[in-house]
This record gives structure tokens, C-alpha cells and sequence, in this order.
């Protein structure tokens, strides 16, 4: 074997160089917590304070300063009624089930939101579940609680000691980037018209630009914060004209039109690149819809020269600029309504949770709660690809990790065990950024199994029981999952795509209505597609999915962002007056894409075209022309998933 595919394998299994730094973060206050109550002779509470460190230390990661002082601040409130509710009803079996099972109702109404609101409920049952334990086995509940609150502080000094240093380069970095990102985008459209390419620098772009809001809030001054967003407001601006340049491209223009406007593209990247007005002209001639060209360029560079941007009402832009609480609130009110998707899952995380809680008490399973935590864990998202493929790599790396562990304790002296551990935390969280779950856990495995051996030192055999618990554990999430409540991606499917073009028919609506109103249905329309986006996602992981079936829903996913662009260059450059039955006679395609959408697979006929939704002939105006393909290509899209009549 080559010595570079051993290094790449090598590496798989730890960080890049950047992200040593935060793993430290993450890991400081959990070996300090673990090493200070087992010291004072406290293990069990140091081993608390290892988990509650961990959960702590994750919540807190990718998040400003002044965001993370937030997050933490609740967290350590929410540890501290974990805890003390789990010593409060460890002794009454039904009360302490049925607290366990409101718990996990409560996190799965909590699936849908931001990563960092959603783990409040994670932690909170984790915690809570850890904590059960430690009272069933007569720990004291004040040295537990100041365990869990000394690693919540010490999170919190890990997590903000730089912030008075950091703060403000850690602002620019994310300004330069996304300015840096915007210019590589642009420049893009004349290096390739490979769509996934295109799409993958739009994509960077608005990850760098999401990233950025998010730190504005880290600013003190408001004053300050108010000129980032509108910084970024005019960024935003100009990536809606990149994106119009990108349908114009993709049209039939002129052969001499399509080389002028590289030249312009290649001069305005470099000197958007360094931070320079744009001075690039684009010559003019007589060929049809150089018009359009020239409004997208003009509106372009006065975007970006001149400060014409007033204080931006970011409430509008429900995609970047929402604050935690308003996102929480209109969260949750979606996932309570009836047959949601969350309600779903909040019941099947419930049912889990108490199968598992019955088997414990039924056969008096020794350190049973790790039942309950394995199925706890690995029933953390709704999909069903995403939870089958975490159930996978849970057992895979728990019992490699086992097989480890159950080596080292054979044959390394007990004193080398809280050197062992502390080697585990490491490694566990310089393998956390990867996204390998399966490699992740393996480390995680070894520190668990190496704490808890400290409370014992000569049981060896700690590791098999780990291993047999996370068995049991992901049998009957498995179990629950497939036969009791399973939620196959495909049966929501159609509810987003509906969703989906029921915003754009919205989006048709305002093409003749004032900006804002335009920009609100642009906001709506871009959400959507992203939740439709991460469901087709969901899709693709699972099992036995047919080759057909993925790439239609791909080429769906590409087919509707078309549309969305055209929509977004009509509202850029506006429909004309005199074409009004364009407008109606789009929104009639599209209610009859959304009212055939469910039964596009069965057999029987379609609902009728009317008159006015027929196929028209393509015309030479390129904004329509560019609409009425991209609305055509839908409807042999449906047509193309018609079931064959025998």
C-alpha cells in the first residue's frame, strides 16, 4: 500500500491543523472537571462533569461570543434543573419514566429548530438521564450538581477567554470571505457553465454570508452592528444580479454578446476582488436583449460603488437576519400543528425511551441508563436514512471501541487510567469535526468506558458490558423505528414540494407589485427550497433507493431553482405592462403542477389544462422565454412520472 493512501487513512481519523484549536476548547474543561473531583475523591461526580462539559462544550461551538456567553449562560441553568429533577423523582419508577418520556416528547417538537436551540432538549434529556443514574446508585446530590456546574463555568472561561483578543479578526476574516467568495462566484460565470459548480460557489457564498449575520450579533455597538448588515444587505443585493447574469448566460444570447460580457465579467471580479469601484463598461450593440444585459450591469455596479443603502429592515430577510427568538417561536408553532413531522418524531423518541426505561427496571440491568442514552442518541434526527445510518455507525464504533478498551484494561496498570481517558477526550473531539460518526464514537466509547473504570478499576469487563448495552439500545431504536413508527423521507416529500410551488405561484402573484412585497415571497421561496433541499438530501442516504427515483428528485431540486432565478431576474428587471396575460397564464400553469402533483404516479387521467395554461410557443423576449421553459420543463417533468396505462 502507498505511503499516501496510509496517511490519507491516517487522517481521517483526526482534525486539520485549524481545528485543534477549538478541540482544545472542547476538551480543556472536560479533563479539568473530571481531574478535579477525582482528586477530591468525587469520581462519579467527575465523570458528570466530563458528560456535562462535553454536551456544554459542543452547544457552544461555531457560534459568536457574545451568541456563546448567551447559549451558555441557559445551559448552565438547564443542567442545573436536569439534575435536580432527576434526584427529585429517581425513587418513584412511573414518575421518573414519565418525566424521561415529556422529555423526549419536548426535544422532538425541538428537532426542527437551530442547532443550538435544538440541543437544549438534547442536553437536557442527557443530562437528566446521567444524572437518574447517579441518584439510583446514592450519589450526593450537591457534589453531583457542583460537578455540573463547575464544568458549565469552566465551558464558559474556555469558550470566551479570547473573545477580547479574537473578537474583531474573527469579524473581518468572516467580511473578507464573504466579499472574497461573491468575486470567485462571479468570475465563475465565465470559467464554466457547469451548473453543480455554479451551484457550489453560490452555496460557499451564502454559508459565509449566514456565518457573517450571525457574528454581527457579537458586536457591542450597535452602531457598528448596523453597518455590518448593511454591508452585507448590499452583498446580498449584488449576488440576486449574479444570479440574473447566470440565467442570461444560460439563454441563447449572441456569440459576440456572450463574449463582451466575459470581458466585463473578468475586469469587475479583479477589481471587485481588491476592493475597487467598478469601472468595467460593457459595449453595447444592436443584438436582441442586450437591453436586459445592460439594466443587470448598471444595477450591479451601483450597487457596489455607490453608498445608496439606507438602514435595511433585516426583519424581512427571515433567512439571515431572524433572531433566536423569533426563529424559535415560528418553529415551534410549525411543529405543533397536527400530523407534523415533529409530532412524529417526538412520539417515536418517547415510545424508545420508555421500552427501554421497562427493560431496565424489569431486569434490574446494571448502569441500564447507557440503554437509554445509546437509543437517545441515535434517534437524534427525524430522517429515517440519516437515523438508520447512525445506528449503523453507533454499534460499528462502539464495539471496535469496546475491543480496545477491553485490551488497554487487560493489560495497562489502573494508575494510567485518567491518562487514558484524557488520551480518549482528545482524540474523540479531534475526530469530532471529520463528520465520521462511526470514528467519532469509537473515541467517544474508549472515554466513557475509561471513566467509568475508574470507578472500579479492576473490572475489566466494563467494556463488553458497554457493548452489550449499546445493543439493546440500538435493537430497539432500531426496532421502533422501522416497525412502530417509521418515517420514510418520501411520505413528506410531496408536502415540501407542494409548499415549494405554492410560493412560487406567490412569487408569480407580485411580479407586478411593489420591491418589498417582491423581496418578502423572494425570502419565503429561497427557505423553502432549502427545506425541500435537505429533505432530498435525507433522501438519497436511504436504502434500497432506486437510481431513477434519485435523479428524478435531483433534477426536480435543479428544475425549481431554475425557475426561482427566472422569477428573481423578473423582479430585478421588472415584467413588462403589456404583457399582464403572461403573468396569469404562469400562475395557472403552476396551480395545476400543484394540483397534480400528488397523483402525478397514479393511473387515471389528469386534471384538464384550461385555455389560458396551455403551452405557448417559446417567445423572443428572454425574461418570459427564460419563464415559460423553466415552467415547461415542469410539466414534462410531471409527465414524465406518469404511471404507464396497460
Amino acid at each position: 500500500m502507498k505511503i499516501t493512501t496510509l496517511t490519507t487513512m491516517f487522517s481521517r481519523w483526526f482534525s486539520n491543523a485549524a481545528d485543534i484549536p477549538d478541540s482544545i476548547r472542547i476538551t480543556a474543561p472536560m479533563l479539568v472537571s473530571l481531574g478535579v473531583f477525582y482528586s477530591l475523591g468525587f469520581t462519579s461526580a467527575g465523570i458528570s462533569g466530563l458528560i456535562t462539559a462535553w454536551l456544554l462544550g459542543v452547544q457552544a461551538r461555531n457560534l459568536p461570543y457574545l451568541k456563546r456567553l448567551q447559549i451558555l449562560s441557559i445551559s448552565i441553568i438547564v443542567t442545573v434543573v436536569a439534575t435536580y429533577l432527576a434526584f427529585l423523582v429517581f425513587s418513584d419508577m412511573w414518575l421518573s419514566a414519565i418525566t424521561l418520556c415529556s422529555i423526549a416528547i419536548l426535544y422532538g417538537l425541538m428537532s426542527n429548530q437551530r442547532p443550538h436551540i435544538r440541543l437544549f432538549g438534547y442536553n437536557f434529556g442527557f443530562i437528566y438521564i446521567m444524572a437518574i443514574h447517579f441518584a439510583s446508585v446514592g450519589d450526593s446530590l450537591t457534589i453531583v450538581l457542583m460537578a455540573n456546574v463547575f464544568a458549565g463555568f469552566c465551558v464558559m472561561l474556555s469558550s470566551l477567554m479570547l473573545w477580547p483578543f479574537f473578537k474583531g479578526r474573527i469579524l473581518h476574516q468572516h467580511t473578507v470571505t464573504v466579499h472574497n467568495a461573491l468575486a470567485d462566484w462571479l468570475n465563475e460565470l465565465r470559467l464554466s457553465n457547469n451548473e453543480s459548480q455554479l451551484a457550489a460557489r453560490r452555496q460557499f457564498f451564502y454559508q459565509s454570508a449566514h456565518n457573517l449575520a450571525y457574528y454581527s450579533n457579537s458586536v457591542s455597538s450597535s452602531k457598528r452592528a448596523l453597518q455590518i448588515k448593511i454591508e452585507l444587505q448590499r452583498l446580498l443585493e449584488m449576488s440576486e444580479y449574479i444570479i440574473c447574469l447566470e440565467q442570461v448566460l444560460s439563454f441563447d444570447i449572441h456569440a459576440t454578446t456572450r463574449i463582451k460580457l466575459f470581458e466585463w465579467i473578468e475586469k469587475s471580479a479583479q477589481q471587485l476582488k481588491n476592493k475597487q469601484q467598478i469601472t468595467a463598461t460593457f459595449a453595447t450593440n444592436e443584438y436582441n436583449n442586450t437591453v436586459y444585459i445592460i439594466d443587470i450591469i448598471e444595477n450591479f455596479k451601483r450597487c457596489y460603488n455607490f453608498d445608496t443603502f439606507s438602514s435595511p429592515d433585516n426583519s424581512k430577510n427571515i433567512y439571515l437576519f431572524t433572531n433566536d427568538s423569533e426563529a424559535f417561536i415560528s418553529d415551534f408553532r410549525l411543529a405543533l400543528k397536527f400530523n407534523s413531522k415533529e409530532w412524529r418524531h417526538a412520539g417515536k423518541i418517547a415510545v424508545t425511551l420508555a421500552v427501554t426505561q421497562f427493560l431496565t427496571e424489569f431486569y434490574h440491568l446494571p448502569q441500564g441508563y447507557w440503554i437509554s442514552l445509546t437509543a437517545f442518541i441515535v434517534l437524534l434526527t427525524s430522517s429515517m436514512a440519516v437515523t438508520n445510518h447512525r445506528i449503523w455507525n453507533r454499534f460499528s464504533g462502539t464495539s471496535l471501541g469496546g475491543i480496545y478498551c477491553f485490551i488497554c484494561l487487560y493489560f495497562v496498570p489502573p494508575q494510567y487510567l485518567l491518562l487514558l481517558t484524557s488520551i480518549s477526550v482528545f482524540f474523540s473531539f479531534t475526530s469530532y469535526h471529520k463528520e465520521r460518526y462511526d470514528i467519532h464514537v469509537f473515541w467517544l466509547t474508549s472515554m466513557i468506558v475509561f471513566a467509568i473504570s475508574l470507578l472500579s478499576p479492576d473490572n475489566t469487563y466494563v467494556s463488553f458490558y458497554r457493548i452489550i448495552d449499546t445493543l439493546f439500545g440500538v435493537t430497539i431504536a432500531f426496532s421502533v423505528n422501522y416497525f412502530i413508527a417509521p418515517s420514510w423521507t418520501m411520505t413528506w416529500l410531496d408536502r415540501h414540494t407542494a409548499s415549494m410551488i405554492k410560493s412560487q405561484i406567490l412569487y408569480v402573484a407580485v411580479l407586478n407589485k411593489p420591491q418589498w412585497e417582491q423581496k418578502i415571497n423572494l425570502y419565503q421561496s429561497q427557505q423553502r427550497y432549502y427545506s425541500l433541499n435537505g429533505e432530498v438530501m435525507n433522501l438519497l442516504k436511504e436504502p434500497n433507493l432506486s437510481p431513477r427515483t434519485s435523479k428524478d428528485w435531483l433534477s426536480l431540486l435543479v428544475l425549481i431553482q431554475r425557475l426561482n432565478d427566472a422569477l428573481l431576474l423578473a423582479t430585478k428587471l421588472g415584467i413588462q405592462s403589456d404583457k399582464p396575460q403572461s403573468t396569469t397564464r404562469w400562475i395557472n400553469q403552476l396551480q395545476w403542477i400543484k394540483q397534480t402533483f400528488p397523483d402525478r404516479c397514479k393511473h387515471g387521467e389528469m386534471p384538464p389544462f384550461y385555455t389560458e395554461t396551455k403551452i405557448a410557443p417559446i417567445p423572443d423576449d428572454m425574461l418570459c422565454a427564460l419563464i415559460e421553459k423553466d415552467i415547461q420543463q415542469l410539466i414534462a417533468w410531471m409527465m414524465y412520472q406518469r404511471a404507464f396505462v396497460v
